[in-house]
């Protein structure tokens, strides 16, 4: 921890809508992909956040994000945006990143949101996930 590590100095970010604001989510892997070029090669993933344009109704959405497939998560605890709210930032439980290497990123892997929950009496829409890579 320091002065470098715990800022935003130096974070590459990649948003990738997943949803139209008009379109329900709904559970599933592969919902988007990104291709990492070269300019990202032996960088890690440094944060996540979602944002819905409809805030989900009765439970929280849950959202992955792996790589090279469904089965290399990159984060611990995965991103959630609790009922009634749009963005991940104030989810009660934060997502937490990957310490084991699965964090890591190199030129021409894939890296993909899967969906497992949408909420419950009403899925949230229009979603946008951004992630950010920096050298470690």
């Amino acid at each position: 921890p320091g002065a470098f590590s715990d800022s935003n100095y130096g974070i590459r970010y990649i948003g990738i809508r997943v949803a139209d604001a008009a379109t329900e989510l709904s559970t599933g892997d592969n919902k988007a992909k990104v291709h990492i070029p070269a300019g990202l090669n032996g960088m890690d993933l440094m944060s996540v956040h979602a944002e819905v344009d409809t805030a989900p109704a009765g439970s929280t959405i849950v959202i992955e994000v792996s790589k090279n497939g469904a089965s290399t998560q990159m984060l611990s605890t995965n991103i959630t945006i609790d009922a009634s709210e749009t963005g991940s930032d104030s989810a009660a439980t934060a997502a937490v990143l990957q310490t084991d290497g699965s964090e890591a990123v190199a030129t021409n892997d894939t890296v993909q949101v899967n969906i497992t929950q949408i909420g419950s009496s009403t899925a949230g829409s229009g979603l946008v996930v951004t992630l950010g890579f920096r050298i470690p």
